[in-house]
């Protein structure tokens, strides 16, 4: 090669090679949108299983439960645990509501074979006054409708004995609640899980 000429053959690629680059580019680009796609997919999925089977999220619409929860809250609803121990007295549960089966949240008071009576401001469960430090206050302004209206008789001066498989059920601000006073009891294939988180305000961030 005589002194001074360049070599064409280095100062540019052949076509056919730049081609090739750039298909290879494509396909990685296509590759990786196809496994962002299945990964959104697959996460999707697993969302809407343990929403179904696992935990679900659930906004508190009123106060029946202040001053544990406030309307707003945003908890989480453990779909799961009921599968492996019973319902216990205390525990804050959301269920479908006999006879409307509105999807409500209250705290259980009563369980299968329970005596329930309210005196004096007070629940007393088989003659024994319940512990509740989470009460606003009782003071019989919420009446139940005589009888039930599943025909059960009712009355809050007198004592009631939770049905078998089923649960008595009372708002935590007793004085602005509709709950088992009124729907009676709620059976046990009603309960759709058991509140045991609040997410949502940042603020209000606690277990129950």
């Amino acid at each position: 090669m005589p002194f001074g000429q360049a070599d064409s053959s280095s100062s540019s690629a052949p076509p056919e090679s730049s081609e090739a680059a750039a298909a290879a580019r494509a396909a990685r680009r296509r590759r990786l949108l196809i496994e962002y796609l299945i990964i959104a997919v697959l996460a999707v999925g697993l969302a809407l299983l343990v929403q179904a089977y696992v935990v679900k999220p659930y906004r508190i619409p009123s106060p029946s439960m202040e001053t544990t929860l406030q309307p707003g809250d945003r908890v989480f609803v453990n779909r799961f645990v009921y599968h492996f121990r019973d319902v216990r007295r205390g525990d804050i549960v959301v269920f479908h509501a006999p006879g409307s089966g509105a999807v409500l949240i209250k705290r259980v008071v009563g369980l299968p074979g329970d005596t329930i009576t309210l005196r004096d401001g007070r629940v007393l469960v088989n003659d024994h006054p319940l512990d509740e430090p989470y009460v606003r206050r009782l003071d019989g302004r919420v009446a139940a409708t005589e009888p039930f209206p599943t025909g059960e008789p009712w009355s809050l001066a007198a004592p009631y004995t939770v049905p078998t498989d089923s649960y008595f059920m009372m708002g935590d601000n007793r004085e602005n609640s509709g709950d088992s006073r009124e729907f009676g009891p709620v059976p046990r294939d009603s309960i759709i899980g058991d509140a045991f988180f609040i997410y949502w305000p940042m603020k209000r961030i606690s277990v129950l």
